[in-house]
């Protein structure tokens, strides 16, 4: 399931969050999660992780080898704030070995693929298998249908959609480009993660 078999957020508002800056010396009650973007290469995970980290874009694809990492600070409604480390992982076929190496501890994992690439679509469902049955116990998941600004769609968001619903998994169109619903991709997954490490402790 995507997090301890709970339900998917609603996908509307910006789930009570606030983002702040990972340097910010307010940082009151702060409590840590690791997250991994996984997914095809040219998906755009680099991309939307530099957009919710650093508030910028990069038009030039650089391959990520191995893996990347950012941090950020989400505000939690109750006040405490979520420390997100953000582990970019490379793509290509020859990194996959050692991709269980940076999602065996993670509490959230964001799954991407390209609204323009119907190939990469269907590496959502390796990912979801590979977390299920090689992850950690309990780690949130959410799918990212990245591009969403193209208008040269080859995947029907709604077919996604549904395949979320039906595992429990967040499910957000987003463009690391224009910056749509990249905050708010991170924010409620961070919601979920926060959640469930809260259920862990009680």
């Amino acid at each position: 399931m995507g997090c301890s078999g709970g339900k998917p957020s609603a996908q509307g508002g910006s789930a009570g969050l606030n983002v702040q800056d990972a340097q910010s010396s307010a940082v009151r009650a702060t409590i840590e999660a690791k997250i991994v973007l996984l997914g095809d290469s040219g998906v755009g995970k680099s991309s939307l992780a530099l957009r919710f980290c650093q508030g910028r874009f990069n038009p030039y694809h650089e391959v990520t080898i191995g893996a990347a990492f950012l941090q950020q600070i989400v505000r939690l409604r109750d006040g405490s704030q979520l420390k997100l480390h953000v582990w970019d992982t490379g793509g290509q076929e020859r990194f996959r070995a050692m991709t269980h190496l940076y999602y065996r501890d993670a509490a959230g994992a964001v799954i991407v693929y390209d609204c323009t690439d119907a190939h990469s679509q269907a590496s959502v469902m390796y990912w979801v298998h590979e977390l299920q049955n090689k992850g950690p116990a309990r780690c949130c998941m959410a799918v990212a249908a990245n591009k969403s600004d193209s208008e040269n769609k080859a995947v029907d968001a709604k077919q996604m959609k549904g395949y979320c619903d039906e595992n429990g998994l967040l499910f957000v169109e987003t463009s690391a480009k224009t910056g749509e619903n990249v905050g708010h991709l991170f924010e409620s997954l961070a919601a979920r993660v926060a959640t469930d490490l809260g259920d862990r402790k009680s």
